[in-house]
């Protein structure tokens, strides 16, 4: 069976023109042969969105030869009909199985589509008969073909376009790495050399369903957890790079939205795809063959990303649902309610500073650098370690988070600086526990999954009554660095002493 092996990276903060600029300056393709082409894809599928529930994307295209200035040569369009199922694999790595059908004319041949798999399914051939465009794209397509030592044979592409879906548009722009022959490492190692000067930030989504999601309204949605379903029996690691994929996924969908939307929910998903990451990696680190790579030029980013949420909440979030009360009538006090508008307009402020750090960070190479490195260590991690852990593993460690969790919470029952700072760590505690009991339940048995659940909800309930009252205390003292009004700063600092957890329920 054909299949397309092939890493995808977006490239946030550049334009087309810069990017190949980049590329053609690198010593890796400087000297090599490149071809241009115009591509038409077209999308389709049934009003019913049939292909997608069966994880199917399905296109015609039409590729036109093009000069170095990216100007159409004489001569017809090819067309080919192409039907891809869904990526699998790991971070930028996706490993598609695909038939591609050449055409004389652009048109729909379904006999070649009863061929495949599809053919087999239920009602295939009515299915197939209501198939319609969808969406298309169209891109300036740039390539080289680097022929590597060992043998194996690597295509680069960079595509600068557009998406359309009716009279909805988008801009594209991706870097693709296809192994024509050889080992997925060197995939690996073209993208190690390009990252040096590009930032290289992991992308999931395939043309087509980023297609699909514009003609549904929906590309710029934030990206959430989706929790791999796996089968009892999987092994540790398995387990642990089904989990970690999605959780990096998650970070680097939504740091790439983040680029084109201001939406505070973007920020706040990105946040719990790293701390998705971080607890998988706390409870699987010890049956890791390797450690991953090293962190600090991402922790910029990481920082930006804190401090961009804080001022997100206390604007959309915490001064809003305070705010009213401290008001009480705009009538009786005009000063109180002109102090709230100067506060969230300070807040505003502050948050537009916070998001354009977090865009430059996302241009530098070095920063995006290494969520690629991450994305690489992460396919290069084997599927079982010698000797397999127990195989009460994943139960052993939550378990022990949980105890941990409670007696951080004991610690907590008065407002001293170190109690505080116990009621910090249990928030944080609280949080990892969710999240690993949510990514790792194949690991566990029905009887343990069930013991999980009880603590994950309870986690989730400490989470929440913990973070209300820490977003009300962050909120006063993010309003005394934008210089608010100081009885507004006083009001929240007087809602959470009101509020403080002082014993939280076990």
């Amino acid at each position: 069976m054909p299949q397309e092996i092939e890493l995808k990276y977006r490239l946030p903060g550049l334009d087309g023109r810069t990017a190949l600029q980049r590329l053609r300056r690198h010593p890796l393709l400087r000297r090599r042969t490149m071809q241009r082409m115009q591509l038409l894809n077209r999308y389709y599928d049934t009003p019913d969105g049939w292909l997608r529930q069966q994880r199917c994307a399905l296109r015609l295209r039409a590729t036109v030869d093009c000069d170095a200035e990216g100007q159409p040569l004489p001569g017809a369009a090819r067309w080919e009909q192409t039907l891809k199922t869904a990526g699998s694999g790991n971070g930028a790595l996706s490993v598609r199985n695909e038939w591609t059908t050449p055409l004389t004319r652009p048109r729909l041949q379904l006999d070649a589509l009863q061929a495949t798999p599809l053919g087999a399914l239920e009602r295939a051939a009515e299915h197939l008969a209501q198939l319609t465009l969808q969406a298309q794209t169209r891109s300036l397509r740039t390539t080289w073909v680097l022929h590597l030592r060992g043998g194996a044979v690597v295509e680069v592409a960079l595509d600068d376009g557009e998406l359309r879906a009716g009279r909805q548009r988008a801009a594209l722009l991706e870097l693709e790495l296809e192994l024509l022959r050889g080992e997925p490492a060197a995939l690996l190692g073209v993208a190690d050399a390009l990252a040096e000067i590009l930032p290289l930030l992991p992308a999931r989504p395939s043309k087509a369903e980023q297609a699909q999601r514009l003609a549904a309204g929906t590309l710029l949605e934030p990206v959430r957890a989706t929790i791999p379903a796996m089968p009892t029996g999987t092994t540790a690691l398995e387990v642990a790079r089904a989990a970690l994929a999605d959780a990096l996924g998650q970070l680097c969908d939504n740091l790439a939205l983040a680029m084109a939307s201001d939406n505070p929910e973007l920020i706040h998903q990105a946040r719990v795809g790293w701390r998705r990451w971080r607890s998988v990696m706390r409870l699987v680190q010890p049956w890791l063959p390797s450690p991953p790579p090293d962190l600090t030029p991402l922790r910029p980013l990481l920082g930006t990303l804190g401090v961009l949420r804080d001022w997100d909440v206390a604007r959309t979030d915490t001064l809003p649902a305070w705010g009213r009360a401290f008001v009480e009538d705009p009538a009786v006090q005009p000063a109180r309610a002109q102090a709230l508008r100067a506060a969230l307009r300070r807040l505003d402020r502050a948050a537009q500073a916070a998001r354009a750090q977090l865009r430059q960070h996302l241009r530098d190479p070095a920063v995006v650098g290494v969520l690629h490195a991450l994305a690489a260590w992460l396919v290069a991690l084997p599927t079982a370690t010698t000797p397999e852990p127990p195989p009460d593993w994943a139960f052993a460690r939550l378990r022990r988070w949980h105890a941990r969790l409670k007696r951080q919470l004991a610690a907590s029952d008065h407002a001293s600086p170190e109690a505080m700072e116990s009621l910090h760590e249990a928030r944080l505690l609280a949080k990892r526990l969710r999240y690993a009991a949510e990514a790792l339940g194949a690991a566990l048995s029905q009887r343990e999954a069930e013991r999980a659940q009880r603590w994950q909800r309870r986690a989730r309930g400490w989470q929440e009554r913990l973070g209300r009252w820490r977003d009300t205390a962050r909120a006063a003292e993010l309003l005394q660095q934008v210089q608010a009004d100081a009885a507004l700063i006083g009001f929240l600092r007087g809602v959470a002493a009101a509020t403080h957890p002082l014993r939280a329920a076990d």
